[in-house]
């Protein structure tokens, strides 16, 4: 049965009519599982017309729908002993967060939900405001589009060669190789020739960058925006073996009699490299300079992790979290949610977390510095963005939540505490 107070406080609050105690009853019926479908014919509603002659095509409108319907949220407690990496006891933030395996609205993931959406309407839409909405605006400065497929090859005698330059096709200097510039992939041919001493190739993509390999056995792994990889030309012996930086996505092909082993170079001081042992899977590995973790994410199959003495096996669904720098006493391992992890495998931005983590990434994606005016330590955002879209579009999904403003000069994005 429909609710009329549900769709009354629903507009009022999309309008900001809303009074805190209307926004704390509104915020209290969102909680209910009963509601779930009123609200989701709420916002669809909402995102294809505002009364206006303006409307959204119904693929725009379908891809932003798809976007908040597939948020899934959670409180901001932690279970009792989950500690974040950094040991220290876990904090409220001031935004809200959304999470993994619960498949609810919670009252955060409700909230910002509505906000997103209705901001992210508006602008895209570029209607005129209604009167009593509070618009904030942001000087952005200098628009930078997003990173696309941008990679070098350097071969095992040291020659390097820029794939965005080279002619696509067969890589004359190394029969075997393929270039798909159109698709940004290397293809090597399974079980290429080498009757000499194994051979290394290295592939790296620049902050900006992405691209994708087939390896000579067959196996695919995606690189995000400043990985490394590291393989021979044709796997040899009883084991296949690469070496990683960065963010690398892979889908091993299956081979009992020969492991797959992937090395993950630890660069802070004194820190050991983290090895990842699998027969046959699909898993994620994020390994950046500037994060304080590395990170395994489990999607399908079964890995083994092991960093300095310690081991430990993933299951679908597991990440595994490995402190840099120092030798690990212990390897957390959490269920999370692998969709979200591999979004940028899919293009897009799924943020859930402080905004120096969301910052990371964009600079990462973008290639831009960051810095920061104000204290902005507890101020968390969550939400779902394409990567395809230039950074001051993502910079105003995540101003709409209020409480934060960007700003680009000379490719350096300033983020500005407002409250």
């Amino acid at each position: 049965m429909q609710n009329r107070r549900l769709d009354d406080l629903f507009f009022r609050y999309c309008e900001k009519k809303i009074t805190e105690d209307e926004r704390e009853e509104l915020m209290a019926m969102l909680l209910s599982d009963d509601n779930r479908e009123q609200l989701n014919g709420l916002i669809d509603q909402f995102i294809r017309s505002d009364g206006t002659r303006h409307t959204l095509s119904d693929e725009t409108a379908d891809d932003i729908l798809s976007s908040i319907f597939s948020a899934t949220g959670q409180t901001t407690s932690q279970e009792p002993g989950d500690d974040d990496e950094t040991g220290q006891e876990p904090h409220t933030s001031d935004g809200p967060r959304l999470g993994a395996g619960i498949w609810i609205f919670k009252l955060a993931a409700a909230s910002v939900v509505l906000f997103v959406m209705y901001g992210g309407y508006r602008w895209i839409n570029r209607s005129k405001p209604l009167p009593q909405v509070a618009v904030m605006h942001s000087v952005y400065g200098d628009d930078v589009p997003a990173g696309g497929n941008k990679a070098s090859l350097t071969l095992a005698d040291g020659r390097t060669y820029d794939l965005n330059t080279i002619t696509e096709g067969n890589l004359s200097v190394q029969p075997g190789t393929t270039i798909d510039k159109s698709k940004g992939e290397v293809i090597y041919g399974k079980n290429m020739a080498n009757n000499g001493a194994v051979a290394y190739n290295e592939l790296k993509t620049p902050l900006g960058g992405q691209y994708k390999i087939v390896l000579p056995d067959g196996s695919r792994a995606w690189l995000n925006a400043g990985s490394s990889l590291k393989y021979p030309t044709a796997f040899k012996g009883d084991k296949r073996d690469v070496e990683m930086s960065g963010e690398v996505y892979f889908e091993i092909e299956p081979d009992k009699a020969r492991p797959f082993l992937v090395r993950v170079t630890d660069r802070h001081a004194k820190g050991k490299d983290m090895e990842i042992t699998v027969l046959g899977t699909h898993f994620n590995i994020s390994s950046y300079g500037d994060e304080p973790t590395m990170q395994t994410t489990l999607l399908e199959g079964s890995v083994r992790v092991e960093k300095d003495e310690v081991t430990k096996v993933l299951s679908p669904g597991q990440q595994a979290r490995v402190a840099k720098g120092e030798a690990a006493h212990d390897i957390a391992v959490k269920t999370v949610d692998t969709e979200s992890v591999v979004a940028w495998k899919e293009g897009r931005f799924e943020f859930n977390g402080n905004i120096r983590e969301i910052m990371r990434q964009i600079s990462r994606w973008y290639d831009l510095d960051v810095k920061y005016e104000g204290n902005v330590e507890r101020k968390s955002f969550a939400g779902t963005i394409s990567r395809k879209n230039n950074v001051s579009e993502v910079l105003k999904m995540l101003e709409m939540t209020g409480g934060i403003q960007f700003r680009i000069d000379d490719r350096k994005i300033t983020v500005k505490n407002t409250d």
